[in-house]
């Protein structure tokens, strides 16, 4: 069989086969895939953790540093986000994809997750990853429904594909955030948090005032204006 007939009918049997999927929050529906559907429909707050620099980072220290590195930074984004009730995908060697299935009313998962991953990374771990110094990286957060679709034979959650508007978007915010503002939150997150979680109380000089977490800025998605939440706020694990 040549290679032209040979993709010509896989091509053929994916069109004119209808995309089945399960509709659920429960990842531990992933058993069903190869059974019963090929992918997993789910309402998902989404973390998109962009790492700015790489190419700096591997210039300057190497492909087995950094790819060290890239490990320490897996092993910490996948314990916290377990620790929220969420997994992550290994999106690409610039990032990973931390999936929160629930509904917008948890979206507050998502950004807690955010919080604590920064404050680990700078401050809790950060002589851990010593290893390398100078890497910028940035976190994104948006809520959807998101598509999943597995792309290698085994039902591993790092080996499905996710698609959705929503992770496009988180992907922007983070392109949008710098240091020290290394969480950012699209404005139907921000309007789902509650109030503890946008605003807090401080003495500043002595007087009790009331300070926001967040700033508001303004991007430009799809060709239009956009506005964004971006906060140099971080917690640690014991402070909630």
């Amino acid at each position: 069989m040549s290679i032209k007939t040979s993709i010509s009918d896989k091509l053929a049997a994916i069109s004119n086969t209808e995309f089945q999927y399960i509709e659920t929050n429960d990842i531990s529906k992933l058993s069903e895939l190869d059974t019963t559907a090929s992918g997993i429909y789910m309402e998902a707050s989404v973390i998109y953790f962009g790492i700015k620099n790489l190419a700096y980072i591997i210039k300057e220290n190497g492909r087995r540093k950094t790819v060290q590195t890239y490990d320490l930074y897996h092993a910490i984004i996948t314990e916290i986000a377990a620790s929220e009730g969420g997994f992550v995908n290994c999106y690409s060697p610039e990032g990973f994809l931390i999936i929160l299935p629930g509904n917008d009313a948890d979206s507050k998962n998502a950004v807690n997750c955010g919080w604590k991953i920064a404050h680990a990374i700078t401050s809790t771990f950060k002589d851990h990853l010593s290893l390398i110094s100078g890497i910028e990286f940035s976190m994104g957060i948006d809520h959807g429904h998101i598509l999943g679709n597995k792309n290698l034979s085994d039902n591993g959650l790092e080996h499905l594909s996710w698609f959705g508007p929503c992770i496009c978007k988180a992907i922007r915010i983070s392109m949008e955030c710098l240091r020290p503002f290394y969480v950012g939150i699209s404005s139907i997150v921000f309007h789902n948090l509650p109030e503890d979680m946008i605003t807090t109380t401080r003495r500043i000089l002595g007087i009790k005032k009331t300070v926001e977490y967040w700033s508001r800025v303004s991007y430009q998605y799809e060709n239009t204006k956009k506005h964004l939440y971006q906060t140099n706020h971080k917690i640690d694990f014991e402070e909630q």
